[in-house]
């Protein structure tokens, strides 16, 4: 008996050397490479470009869609396969719109260099860095098309598609060059515009539409106000039309009025705007209200 307990002990002791063995011979899967970043090892000009760009912003460049395309072989018939990825811009983003781009890149090194330098002197300098994009994809224009389906149907179509001047989506913003160029303070105001708008979420914002929170999309006929001004004062909207001989007022939705105070605090001094609607606490309250909330959330106002 005591003889068989050392068989059983000396057969325990060899399995596990054997297992042993066995782990040591597994070897750790290879590091995902960076579909973002250059190639390692690129020495091309447009790869030294976005590593330099990369080492001063923290933000990957890309002047593609395509992230990877690498030969992966041939098929039964003698045709090249490929293992490619593009760039989604509408990954991650919840939205009951499906939409697809085409792009129209620029068209070599000295192109893309001139692009990154606008992209440094026009649009870097008005973002706080905490509202960088994962990368950016600059191209020297592109569409985006949308795919309507009709009530009832059971299939759709893609529409004709829009030009667009840029799009922020989760793993990166593409702008067009293009765009940029024509109308640079406009363009990079847009920019600030929507990054501003998707800050501000609805929590943010309750005390600046809590005193006109009842007013906003209702329609008044005589008599509920005795004057513009008085309508003014009393909500602090500016967003609303007010027919002075029909004697009716139309107040529009909260977005329209966030977007009038926006625009005040974007494009006008603040002693212009306090000039116009002094004597009218509640619009001087809402106005300093929004643009405490934006220097709190690290957006430039200068």
């Amino acid at each position: 008996m005591k003889n068989i307990q050392i068989y059983v002990l000396y057969g325990l002791i060899l399995l596990g050397c054997f297992s042993c063995k066995k782990e040591d011979d597994i070897k750790p899967n290879a590091p995902l490479l960076n579909p973002f970043a250059p190639a390692e090892g690129a020495n091309d000009p447009t790869s030294k470009l976005r590593q330099q760009f990369y080492n001063e912003t923290g933000c990957y460049l890309l002047f593609t869609d395509t992230l990877k395309n690498e030969y992966a072989g041939t098929d039964v018939y003698g045709n090249s396969l490929y293992n490619t990825e593009l760039l989604d811009l509408t990954y991650g983003i919840n939205s009951s719109v499906r939409r697809k781009f085409a792009f129209t890149n620029l068209t070599g090194y000295e192109e893309q260099k001139a692009a990154v330098e606008l992209l440094k002197e026009q649009v870097l300098p008005a973002l706080d860095k905490k509202f960088y994009p994962y990368s950016f994809l600059l191209i020297d224009k592109f569409k985006a098309y949308t795919w309507w389906v009709e009530e009832g149907a059971t299939d759709g179509s893609w529409d004709s598609g829009s030009e667009q001047d840029f799009y922020i989506g989760v793993r990166a913003m593409a702008i067009s060059i293009s765009m940029l160029q024509e109308n640079k303070e406009e363009f990079v105001q847009k920019i600030i515009k929507k990054l501003i708008t998707d800050y501000l979420t609805s929590d943010k914002l309750r005390e600046f539409y809590a005193p006109g929170k009842n007013y906003y999309g209702q329609y008044f006929m005589d008599g509920e106000f005795e004057s513009e001004e008085e309508f003014v004062m009393t909500t602090g909207i500016l967003a609303y039309y007010y027919d002075e001989y029909d004697y009716h007022l139309e107040v529009y939705g909260m977005q329209s009025d966030l977007d009038k105070y926006l625009t005040a605090i974007l494009e006008r001094s603040e002693e212009e705007f306090e000039t116009e609607y002094d004597g009218y606490d509640l619009v001087i309250k809402k106005y300093n209200i929004l643009k405490q909330l934006l220097i709190d959330g690290g957006f430039n106002l200068n």
